[in-house]
């Protein structure tokens, strides 16, 4: 049976938040049998006139997906060898009890049906069989781009799932603290007998209250609530792509037997650092990263993108008037590590001189494709990646869509990956270098990119030519695994300030949220689980309205600090954005008063870091002051000659002045924003 589903509007207020228990996340389908399943089937490449469906059995043995009054498809089924168990897999089973029945051992056999000749934006109704099992769910088709209502979709990064997870709790490092709270002491609170304590950046802090497995299951939970039409995961969906415990774990939350949201809602996956590692299966030596990128493609096959060596690591999805494009921030050429810099030319506290060309230093791509592999994909400017995006782009515009970019490597990033390779605290697989595509996003009207790797939750708002057609830039690294905080200065110790070294950096959860806590019991705030919900309504003017929603999942314990569940909340962040008609982001009016006031505060905030100092700090200050002064008095020619004084200091320095590449570059385009207005 299939059916036109009315899209009635959604809204995403704390009004609506309930407390959510654990048992009976499933999404449960009408029928459920599930004994030959490996895994239970899952969407991929939602379209007007189809989908694919893809699950994995025990054995080689044909299945079968039949459309409610319709003949059914029988499957071709492929073994997948990447997807092999190792003996140290076997030995951890061993070893481990107490992460609990997690060792599945067997070969996974893939299944894959395309569906085709359905009616847009409808729900069918569909059965799949498998031996002596079937299960039965449902999907919607994609909208056209010309009909539709509204559009939801969730998006995180940095599940890092494996069987370890089940019993770990992660290090909690301290962010912002509300006036007259205190978090739990680390010696003696029952938080810490509860939890466990870790050292960390210098110090003994507390864990958090949920296990890891705990914490993606509740966030799935909510995601599964909210019932979205398409789910990103933007990398480093398992602790290890070359690790095949990391695989079953994750698909026991999307189509297995903790929940099965996948089953009826489609996935976009893209490449993290974590998927091309092998964890205890070989870390980063060249087999186990070859294993798991063909571990990582043989669960994800999205539609083709033009070069066969590098399917399924770049691609593009259009849903309705939505186009989500995909990208491999896993690798740069020419290949870089932290050793190919001398200490002393090395870039220290807020320093920036570029992006750099690699986000990994752990292995090479000489090493790789000496080793035999040629489905490395490089998004330097130039490359096959390159240059595929910008065609994608390209036409998405002139199509009028709505673009959302994801990839991993967070390009404007507060935290543990936010430095370049030369950097002296650089981790050796910082996001920079992704930032070589912010020109081309802004150009093409991108409204929003969506990433991870640094697990903790930041939005950066980037307008590099100053123009008011800014990008806002999502972390959504909160899916299930670390909950990190903005990188300290000297050395990243918990004793230290805030290093603030993304200057785009506009909320982060860490620094904007405080904990308020009532003895040991906390009331709200702080850093936790969570994702990015966006919904897209359709406006009476062939316009949008585009609203981002940073949710996170809050614990709730009792007065023994048992878990309870969790309950939907939304952090002091929901940004909405007009969309026109052409697809691109409505610039919010601003007049140029406000420009010199926003402009002020950042000269400022560069002046406390050092990044600006001397007698040029007077000199900048004075005529933002004057500008200011005259544009209240509706003088805007002075004000614009001061303006211009303004610029003219940023371009000639002199000796005795302090001016960091990054300050003079950000100051320069709001300066330059600045004058357009007047």
């Amino acid at each position: 049976m299939a059916r036109s589903r009315s899209r009635l509007t959604r809204t995403s207020s704390v009004a609506a938040a309930a407390a959510l228990a654990l048992a009976g996340f499933t999404a449960s389908p009408a029928v459920a049998d599930d004994e030959d399943f490996r895994v239970q089937p899952y969407l991929q490449n939602p379209a007007t006139d189809g989908m694919l469906i893809t699950w994995m059995s025990w054995d080689d043995e044909p299945g079968e997906v039949q459309l409610e009054g319709q003949d059914p498809i029988e499957s071709d089924p492929e073994v997948q060898e990447a997807l092999d168990w190792t003996d140290n897999n076997r030995q951890q089973a061993i070893d481990h009890p107490e992460w609990g029945d997690w060792f599945r051992e067997g070969r996974n056999y893939r299944h894959q049906v395309q569906l085709s000749d359905l009616e847009p934006d409808t729900t069918y109704t569909y059965t799949v069989r498998q031996g002596t099992s079937e299960i039965t769910n449902t999907f919607t088709t994609a909208p056209t781009s010309d009909d539709w209502e509204n559009i939801r979709l969730v998006a995180m990064a940095d599940s890092e799932t494996d069987p370890a997870g089940r019993t770990s709790h992660r290090e909690w490092v301290p962010g912002a603290i509300a006036e007259g709270s205190d978090r739990p002491s680390v010696t003696d609170s029952l938080w810490a007998e509860r939890f466990g304590t870790t050292e960390q950046q210098g110090e003994e802090i507390l864990q958090y209250a949920l296990t890891e497995d705990q914490g993606f299951a509740y966030n799935m939970e909510i995601v599964t609530e909210r019932d979205p039409d398409l789910m990103l995961f933007a990398g480093d969906l398992v602790q290890g792509g070359g690790f095949q415990p990391a695989w079953d774990e994750w698909f026991r939350y999307l189509a297995g037997e903790v929940g099965n949201p996948a089953s009826s809602r489609p996935v976009v996956t893209a490449l993290g650092n974590w998927e091309p590692f092998g964890a205890s299966d070989g870390g980063y030596e060249i087999e186990a990263v070859m294993n798991g990128r063909d571990s990582f493609h043989s669960y994800f096959t999205p539609f083709p993108n033009g070069t066969p060596e590098h399917q399924g690591n770049y691609h593009r999805l259009d849903y309705g008037p939505l186009t989500v494009i995909t990208l491999d921030s896993t690798k740069g050429i020419p290949d870089d590590h932290p050793d190919n810099y001398a200490e002393e030319d090395k870039l220290s506290g807020t320093e920036y001189d570029g992006p750099g060309p690699d986000t990994q230093s752990s292995y090479t791509s000489t090493e790789y494709v000496a080793a035999g592999g040629d489905n490395l994909s490089p998004y330097n400017e130039g490359s096959v990646q390159w240059n595929w995006a910008e065609d994608q782009l390209a036409d998405a515009r002139e199509q009028g869509q709505i673009i959302v970019v994801q990839f991993h490597h967070a390009p404007f990033s507060s935290g543990e990956h936010g430095l370049p390779m030369n950097h002296e605290d650089t981790s050796g697989q910082g996001g920079t270098p992704m930032r070589i595509y912010a020109e081309m996003f802004e150009q093409y009207g991108v409204a929003a990119v969506l990433s991870g790797h640094s697990e903790m939750f930041e939005r950066s708002l980037v307008d590099l030519n100053g123009d008011g057609n800014a990008v806002n830039y999502y972390d959504v690294g909160v899916a299930g695994d670390g909950l990190r905080g903005e990188r300290r200065a000297n050395g990243n110790l918990l004793s230290e300030p805030i290093l603030e070294y993304n200057p785009y950096r506009v909320w982060s959860a860490d620094q904007f949220e405080a904990e308020i806590w009532d003895g040991e019991t906390l009331v709200d705030g702080g850093k936790h689980y969570g994702h990015l919900e966006i919904n897209i309504e359709r406006a009476a003017d062939g316009g949008a309205t585009m609203t981002m929603t940073p949710v996170y999942s809050f614990p709730l314990l009792d007065d023994d600090l048992d878990v309870l569940g969790t309950e939907r909340r939304i952090y002091d962040d929901e940004v909405s954005l007009a969309i026109g008609a052409d697809g691109t982001v409505e610039p919010e009016e601003r007049d140029a008063v406000d420009a010199v006031v926003d402009l002020a505060t950042a000269l400022q905030e560069y002046v406390d870091a050092g990044d600006v100092a001397g007698p040029i700090a007077n000199q900048l200050e004075n005529a933002l002051r004057q500008a200011e002064q005259h544009l209240e008095g509706d003088r805007t020619n002075p004000a614009r000659v001061a303006m211009e004084r303004f610029v003219r200091h940023l371009d000639n320095p002199k000796r005795p002045d302090t001016l960091t590449e990054q300050a003079a570059e950000d100051l320069r385009a709001q300066a330059m924003s600045v004058l357009d207005l007047i």
